[in-house]
């Protein structure tokens, strides 16, 4: 572990950066996920389709209003930030602000003026106008400011910053305001209100922070530079957007919109998986960054990669086949026996996704290497084919169709990238740990849906839960998957005060 980031301490700043971060992501998907299982009850199926088609917009302004210049700014920030140059870290990132800011204007422009079109030929009717119009307040914000500002932060490695506002704006304050406005003014229009408030003051207090790291504004940092790394990162984006909305996008062709609102619960559902993976991604680019700038960065950055497969396999692997096991009791459950018909596709997300969650650390690799052109490239070609095969299987398997092609995406963007990325350098895959691990992920899975055969009950989740963590523990130790340097790493970032809980752990793992 010494070998990849230098100092033990630094090597635990990072963990702990990425325990922030996961944490963050856990926390915050807890919280939509309450409040997703509230909303599931106060509104229609119908309207759960609305809320698809408007976080489908909102996606829309963002990916074409930054031009991934967000992306930019957690490398130019990490790297001169690293090295003491935080002239140049707080030029990159305030030209970034302001160019995003001066581009999601017309864009949110246009969204209010386009409002009509929109209501009647998305959602069937024009009264639902003033949605998009509020929508468009939003989008100044989301697409022109939260990026760039939440990427400086991630550059500036302030993990822990990061992850406390946005959890307490970008998630309490979100989710708290969405049900209260729904509820008092008894419109759906108060969703989008909410959006607009949190995040209004998510911006504020986060670039608080940034200000207060690296100073006034300043623009001297060369605009063409940061458009040089961006722009083959703003194809990437793209293709990423589609990527991400393709199956939803033709859904809205096919489908009636409740079944649309079905569909994306159980994508909501198994956005744990996918914002767990998200900030280990946005912690590796900073710290792979960081590496970079540094003497004998190659092996560094091999040994990373390495002890990042490792340690990835640890977190995701048995989180998406525990999901995978519970995905009928957890939908009913969480959002109502109207979206079990949810169950199937999120069945086939997770699988997807667990046997490919160790490649989740590769990705940030090759933005790194400034590959933006390949790595759109990958993302693009998965793409093409994956919206091939949900044309074909769409008109007849409706939301089971999609599913498969999103499935299809997620296991071909990972062959891909682990192709070209072991062709750009030495790559070192913990084949060990992620072994084990889908072992006894596997068994986990297969134990916990012996168990619901004989005994189901949605309420009997969290039992189901504890069973699931339970056998994975006492397998892990069976295969002696866990070994010292990973308990020591283990009491290093949770600390002394919380040497209770890292010893009881390493007494169940050793």
């Amino acid at each position: 572990m010494r070998g990849v980031l230098g100092l033990s301490s630094r090597h635990v700043h990072f963990t702990r950066g990425a325990s922030y971060l996961i944490m963050h992501s856990l926390g915050i998907n807890a919280i939509n996920i309450v409040s997703f299982a509230i909303l599931a009850r106060i509104i229609s199926t119908k309207e759960m389709g609305i809320y698809a088609i408007l976080l489908l917009i909102n996606a829309t302004c963002q990916t074409f209003a930054t031009l991934s210049v967000d992306q930019a700014v957690i490398k130019f920030v990490a790297e001169n930030f690293s090295r003491g140059a935080v002239s140049a870290a707080a030029g990159a990132f305030y030209q970034a602000l302001r160019t995003t800011l001066i581009i999601a204007v017309p864009v949110a422009g246009l969204l209010y003026y386009e409002a009509p079109f929109l209501a009647l030929h998305l959602l069937g009717a024009i009264s639902y106008a003033v949605l998009f119009q509020v929508l468009a307040v939003d989008v100044l914000l989301t697409a022109g400011a939260q990026p760039v500002i939440m990427s400086g932060l991630l550059g500036l490695q302030m993990f822990r910053e990061f992850a406390a506002v946005d959890l307490i704006f970008g998630a309490i304050l979100r989710q708290t305001m969405i049900i209260l406005l729904i509820v008092f003014l008894r419109n759906f229009v108060g969703l989008v209100i909410a959006w607009v408030f949190s995040d209004a003051a998510t911006v504020l207090v986060l670039l608080v922070f940034a200000i207060g790291a690296l100073g006034l504004p300043r623009f001297d940092f060369p605009l063409i530079k940061l458009f040089r790394f961006s722009f083959p990162l703003t194809l990437g984006s793209v293709a990423g957007y589609a990527q991400t909305w393709f199956d939803r996008a033709l859904l809205v062709a096919f489908v009636p919109l409740a079944t649309l609102g079905i569909y994306n619960a159980a994508l909501t559902a198994f956005g744990v998986l996918a914002g767990v993976a998200g900030a280990m991604a946005s912690m590796l680019y900073s710290a792979y960054s960081s590496i970079k700038g540094e003497t004998h960065s190659e092996s560094r950055m091999r040994d990373g990669v390495r002890l990042a497969t490792r340690y990835s396999s640890f977190t995701l692997i048995p989180i998406a086949f525990g999901l995978l096991a519970v995905a009928k009791p957890a939908l009913t459950l969480l959002v109502g026996e109207p979206y079990a018909a949810g169950s199937l596709p999120l069945i086939i997300f997770s699988g997807a996704f667990a046997v490919t969650a160790f490649t989740a650390v590769l990705g940030p690799v090759l933005l790194v290497l400034e590959e933006t052109k390949v790595a759109a490239a990958i993302t693009g070609v998965s793409v093409a084919l994956s919206l091939v095969v949900a044309y074909v299987l769409l008109p007849e398997y409706g939301m089971v169709g999609a599913s498969v092609a999103r499935a299809f995406a997620m296991i071909l963007v990972a062959a891909l990238t682990i192709l070209v990325v072991s062709r750009k350098m030495t790559l070192q895959v913990d084949i060990l740990a992620v072994a084990k691990n889908l072992f006894a992920s596997t068994i986990m899975a297969v134990v916990l849906v012996a168990f619901q055969v004989v005994v189901y009950s949605k309420f009997l989740l969290p039992v189901y839960v504890l069973i699931g963590a339970v056998v994975y523990l006492i397998l892990l130790r069976l295969l002696r998957a866990v070994d010292p340097t990973d308990l020591s790493l283990l009491r290093g970032f949770l600390g002394p005060r919380l040497s209770l809980v890292s010893d009881m752990l390493s007494w169940v793992l050793a």
